[in-house]
């Protein structure tokens, strides 16, 4: 999709006191500050309303605007809506779809298309997020309609006490019916990449502590279906502690995959190109959140949501089963 986008972000305290282009450069950082010196030299970044300098310094609460014709990637606009009420809303994300802003994605996000929806239904409070899940990661998502629904999701979430179901698909046959993974997630210090991260056994610096708790369903012909409980919520866990018990997701294109094989990938998508690279099983990671028990933010009472395995999922579950 590409089209005409005008963005704006409010000053903050942090950064009240430091120029523009700083702003810029550690705010937005999927732009080079040489993209921004080009935009603020053609006029298209505002503070207030008003065209200015690179060096200008910023206060807090300045509206710092930018207008820019953007080329979004195709994504999966497929949404379900699995509970709806005044206060929150509850939504079953399909598999190529990032939940948020990030990078080139702006408009083709599950928080800007549910935000458009719900206006168009003549909804005009706020919706925020209360969690996230991974772009390629499918299943339920919960956003909150007002500022207090947030808060008491957001802190059940970081209390921990949200119950979390996830189905996967791993590669390889897995021996044992149940097992679990735990410890402490650093950055992998093997590794180019830098969000790739592996599982320690020791406390250190940055670490955080991290547990799920895995289950076989079903033995296809060379993968095994999993049922996935964590009982923390670190980023991608379900996806490194899998790939640290030998056992990557199917598709997963960051773990269970060499740096290299990663780094074509990516330049690929930034080329434009989406076609499956020789060595994808699918064109998605397998992972899909299939159950969440949270406490009503105003009754306190617990309430489950629950969503089916999507197709593709199930196709290819179906046609990798023994003796197909």
């Amino acid at each position: 999709m590409t089209d005409k986008t005008t963005l704006s972000s409010r000053v903050s305290t942090q950064f009240a006191g430091r120029s523009l282009m700083d702003f810029l450069t550690s705010r937005f950082k999927y732009q080079t500050r040489e993209e921004w010196e080009r935009m603020i030299g053609a006029g298209k970044v505002t503070v207030n309303g008003k065209a200015i300098r690179p060096e200008h310094l910023l206060r807090k609460n300045d509206i710092v605007a930018y207008c820019d014709v953007r080329s979004e990637p195709p994504v999966d606009k497929n949404i379900q809506i699995l509970h709806e009420e005044e206060t929150f809303i509850v939504a079953n994300k399909p598999g190529n779809l990032p939940s948020h802003s990030d990078g080139t994605y702006i408009k083709n996000t599950l928080i800007f298309l549910l935000r458009e929806r719900l206006a168009g239904q003549g909804f005009h409070g706020t919706l925020h997020l209360a969690h996230r899940l991974d772009r390629e990661t499918s299943g339920i998502i919960v956003a909150a309609k007002t500022v207090s629904t947030h808060r008491s999701l957001v802190q059940q979430f970081e209390a921990g006490t949200v119950e979390k179901e996830y189905i996967a698909v791993a590669r390889g046959i897995i021996n044992n019916d149940s097992f679990e993974v735990k410890g402490f997630l650093v950055p992998d210090p093997d590794s180019c990449i830098s969000i790739r991260k592996k599982v320690v056994p020791d406390d250190g610096a940055d670490a955080k502590y991290s547990a799920t708790a895995f289950e076989v369903i079903e033995r296809l012909a060379s993968s095994t279906v999993v049922r996935c409980r964590p009982a923390t919520g670190r980023t991608n866990q379900i996806r490194v502690h899998l790939a640290h018990a030998g056992h990557p997701l199917v598709g997963d294109k960051l773990y269970g995959r060499t740096d290299d094989e990663f780094l074509v990938f990516v330049r690929n998508v930034k080329a434009g190109s989406y076609d499956p690279l020789p060595w994808q099983e699918t064109q998605r990671h397998l992972l899909h959140a299939s159950r969440l028990i949270i406490n009503h933010p105003i009754s306190g009472e617990p309430v489950a949501f629950d969503a089916l395995v999507p197709e593709d999922m199930n196709l290819f579950i179906r046609n990798n089963r023994v003796g197909k």
